[in-house]
């Protein structure tokens, strides 16, 4: 069995936001209008099939054309970064990037999971 990440991110190569907001109000109950918390970054409120509240921080040009999303709660719809990189990946058909497993204090920082129309596997990043 999988555990449950405390959180969820991933790395979509250059997206539009409004693909972005489009996948978000597919994949959860309901997407409030977003908060600006600085110049590249938005919050939504999101809420899941349960009714659970999932913040969801959207970082335009996180790491040069890769836009972060950041699920902010283990009651998203995932139990891995893996999971949900797979899922954006059938939804944009672009490269997503995602940590490989949960992060531990030891582990490199530059490898990472990388899914694409070449298939998917652990990659160094920045590459």
């Amino acid at each position: 069995m999988t555990t449950r990440f405390p959180d969820i991110e991933i790395y979509v190569n250059d997206p539009e936001l409004e693909q972005i907001v489009q996948w978000l109000n597919e994949v959860f109950a309901s997407v409030e209008e977003p908060v600006r918390l600085d110049k590249r970054t938005l919050l939504y409120k999101t809420i899941n099939a349960d009714g659970k509240e999932i913040p969801v921080n959207v970082v335009e040009k996180a790491a040069g054309k890769y836009w972060s999303v950041w699920f902010d709660s283990p009651e998203s719809p995932w139990a891995t970064d893996i999971d949900c990189a797979r899922a954006a990946f059938a939804y944009f058909n672009t490269t997503i990037r995602c940590s490989v497993g949960s992060w531990e204090p030891d582990q490199p920082m530059d490898l990472w999971w990388q899914i694409s129309k070449k298939g998917e596997g652990e990659i160094s990043w920045p590459d």
